[in-house]
């Protein structure tokens, strides 16, 4: 493979064992308070070295609101999270742990046609490593 692939290569290997290492979840709520349809999809996932990851969907008026959130005790600790819509990153950054032994993340996400995929990656330090996925059905 010449070397000017091996990059795509790579990330194209770290997103589908992304994808197929991430619980699926599917559902379609019913209406949300504020009237209109609302779809609404939750998933957790256990990560190893006492992590816990939960992820939320909820679908509204042509958006898609994400909340992301890794429970671990040790505060302080720097994780990297990256966001993934349908195969595109749409979303990399970097979190701390806080105090109170958490790291909450909310994201507003287009409502793309059809059925919405959203995986969540973090990686954390010593090679710990937390992924969960969820489908929302347009």
């Amino acid at each position: 493979m010449p070397v000017a692939r091996r990059p795509v290569a790579v990330l194209v290997a770290v997103l589908a064992v992304a994808t197929l290492g991430a619980p699926a979840a599917q559902a379609r709520g019913g209406r949300g308070g504020g009237g209109g349809d609302e779809a609404r999809v939750r998933t957790s996932a256990g990560c190893g070295r006492a992590a816990r990851t939960r992820l939320e969907l909820r679908g509204r008026d042509g958006a898609i609101r994400t909340d992301w959130k890794l429970e671990r005790g040790r505060a302080g600790e720097r994780w990297r999270i990256v966001v993934v819509q349908e195969a595109r990153v749409v979303w990399r950054g970097t979190r701390t742990i806080s105090s109170s032994g958490r790291i909450e993340q909310r994201l507003a996400l287009r409502d793309l046609p059809g059925a919405d995929r959203v995986d969540v990656r973090a990686s954390g330090p010593r090679g710990t490593s937390c992924a969960v996925g969820a489908t929302l059905r347009g």
